[in-house]
């Protein structure tokens, strides 16, 4: 047998499956008063004096800009298999999204690396080579990523 005809049906098999994995196994939450844990001010690297800030409450997740500048993200996902279905740790999955954004999330990780307070926002769907451009209200998530949650 050759390795490559061997190798071709698993690599598009595995093609097949990171495609279809991330928010489409995710619940839309209308609140988040299930993770009170994750209630506060993140700042970028921890630096909690500089913007932008990611905010989480009971009622989802915000991006301050600084000067008053607060965006609330209408609509959050969480998806609880998305670090596979066996896992346990204390990291979570969520996709806050705006439907002027063509309904696709940025990923925002939540005690990341299983670090509490450890917060990271990922582009996941955007800015690769071929794929959607980046929209312009996600840029500002991304660019104070990693976060750490404010004292």
């Amino acid at each position: 047998m050759h390795t490559r005809s061997f190798l071709a049906p698993l690599a598009l098999a595995a093609a097949t499956y990171l495609a279809s994995a991330g928010p489409a196994s995710a619940v839309t939450l209308e609140h988040l008063q299930d993770f009170p844990s994750l209630y506060g001010r993140y700042g970028p690297g921890g630096d909690c004096a500089k913007y932008p800030q990611v905010l989480i409450d009971a009622t989802g997740f915000a991006l301050d800009r600084g000067g008053g500048r607060v965006e609330r993200a209408p609509a959050v996902e969480y998806s609880a298999s998305f670090f596979g279905p066996t896992y346990e740790g204390m990291s979570g999955a969520f996709w806050p999204y705006w439907s002027d954004a063509g309904g696709n999330p940025i990923l925002v990780i939540t005690d990341h690396d299983e670090k509490p307070g450890a917060l990271v926002v990922e582009p996941h769907d955007f800015g690769w080579p071929g794929g959607p451009p980046m929209p312009e209200r996600f840029r500002d998530w991304l660019r104070g990523s990693p976060y750490a949650k404010c004292g």
